[in-house]
């Protein structure tokens, strides 16, 4: 049987090549590249009444580089796509925030298609704020109502663009408006 040797200076070579170096995620873009919607406070009883489905969070006194590493822990929490929701849930833990979608299927006939997506959109909106809420509002961020348009711009479909827009937001000067109680 014969021995393969390595030489040290081919091992240095590979493990000091790209493939093997650590991936550290992206810094957060520079906040003056990003455009956020008009966060301008709403008067409209309506928009203040739908600002628990419709929101976006602040703290006073955090900084840019501070809410973007919030949000990016936070988005992690999301769910996953295809995973199974039901307790015990195992969250894992993945390198690049944000949120997949994968097509479902269905075995309850067109019927049943059809009642699924009336009820979807609340659902999944209610399923990706609540990780939200619950990391973010230990932190001590505040919610602050926002029309469905705006809320819309400002999430971006939970892209990892939206976590440096929801930063940016969140480190804005507060807001002259009631926070969300409810």
């Amino acid at each position: 049987m014969k021995r393969r040797t390595v030489s040290v200076a081919a091992l240095a070579a590979l493990l000091g090549s790209p493939a093997w170096a650590r991936r550290d995620p992206p810094g957060p873009p520079d906040p003056a590249t990003l455009e956020l919607p008009d966060l301008t406070p709403s008067r409209d009883p309506k928009v203040i009444e739908a600002g628990w489905k419709y929101f976006y969070f602040h703290k006073a006194g955090v900084s840019y580089a501070e809410a973007y590493e919030d949000f990016s822990e936070c988005y992690r929490y999301l769910p996953v796509a295809g995973a199974n929701p039901l307790l015990p849930m195992f969250a894992p833990w993945r390198e690049s925030p944000g949120v997949e979608y994968v097509a479902s299927s269905s075995n309850f006939g067109l019927i049943g298609m059809g009642i699924a997506a009336l009820v979807a959109g609340p659902i999944n909106r209610r399923a990706q704020q609540a990780p939200l809420r619950r990391c973010l509002e230990t932190r001590g961020y505040v919610r602050y109502p926002l029309t469905e348009a705006v809320w819309s711009q400002l999430v971006d479909g939970y892209s990892p663009r939206s976590i440096a827009l929801q930063a940016k937001a969140a480190s804005l000067p507060a807001p002259d408006s009631q926070p969300v109680t409810r």
